[in-house]
């Protein structure tokens, strides 16, 4: 299974369970016009289409752009094969009423991403806008190999490509999110890692005075950035090692 499913006159819809096949393309055709046609709404309406196949029953939900019933932002509409709900597409003032980061979630778990589900739990949030790191100054380690933001923050950059399309199937922009994970990379690891610039130069090889300089600038060269990408990685190495050696230890003694 792909990401995105066919298309509907450039419209995507997404099939949410992997152990069902796609509906063939003239059958979801067929139900959107129907559907189009009773509202007496063209396919210039829709905004988008997602199905959800579950069990023995097929969802379909529309968004739409055109007047809705007052009496609920959820409507059923009735269909002798199919379950289907519509709403109406809100624009980016009421936007944030409708996308959250469970809808994230939501999606991840049918995808079985379940790092993705355990790094939007941890700390990334939604205001109907943009994705953003959710975690406050004092948490926001993502260069301490020690904590489970670094490994977020791995997984995030890992990911990039999947999370920038369900942001824009959702109209949702991603780019603020992945600016806020690339932080002066000096300050950040010295903050995260309790480190003096003196103390990180002696660790990585370099002068004080370039990690000074590049500290205030902001401009890192490729080689400096590497050198501290390096250092992080030896650092999660020792901490992974000495938690295996702390599990054996403890395994020895309840195996006396």
């Amino acid at each position: 299974m792909t990401e995105v499913g066919k298309l509907f006159q450039r419209v995507p819809y997404y099939v949410r369970d992997v152990n069902n096949k796609y509906k063939v393309s003239n059958e979801v055709e067929e139900v959107i016009n129907e559907f189009l046609s009773n509202y007496m709404m063209n396919i210039g309406n829709l905004v988008s289409v997602f199905t959800n196949n579950r069990d023995s029953v097929t969802n379909f939900h529309f968004v739409v752009n055109g007047n809705m019933p007052d009496d609920s932002i959820y409507i059923e509409y009735e269909h002798s094969k199919y379950e289907i709900t519509f709403e109406e597409y809100q624009d980016i003032k009421t936007k944030g009423k409708q996308v959250t980061s469970l809808m994230f979630i939501d999606f991840f778990e049918e995808k079985k991403e379940l790092d993705l589900i355990k790094v939007f739990e941890d700390m990334i949030g939604c205001d109907g806008d943009k994705l953003f790191v959710s975690l406050n100054k004092n948490e926001f380690n993502i260069y301490n190999p020690n904590c489970d933001s670094y490994h977020n923050r791995q997984k995030l950059i890992e990911k990039k490509e999947l999370v920038e399309n369900i942001s824009k199937s959702f109209n949702i922009e991603s780019r603020h999110l992945y600016n806020e994970l690339y932080p002066n990379i000096i300050k950040q690891v010295c903050k995260d890692l309790s480190l003096t610039y003196k103390k990180l130069a002696s660790e990585i090889g370099y002068k004080p005075d370039t990690i000074n300089k590049s500290a205030s600038t902001g401009k890192v060269s490729e080689q400096l950035q590497r050198a501290i990408e390096m250092y992080l990685e030896n650092l999660k190495l020792k901490y992974e090692l000495k938690d295996f050696n702390i599990m054996k230890e403890t395994l020895r003694k309840i195996l006396g």
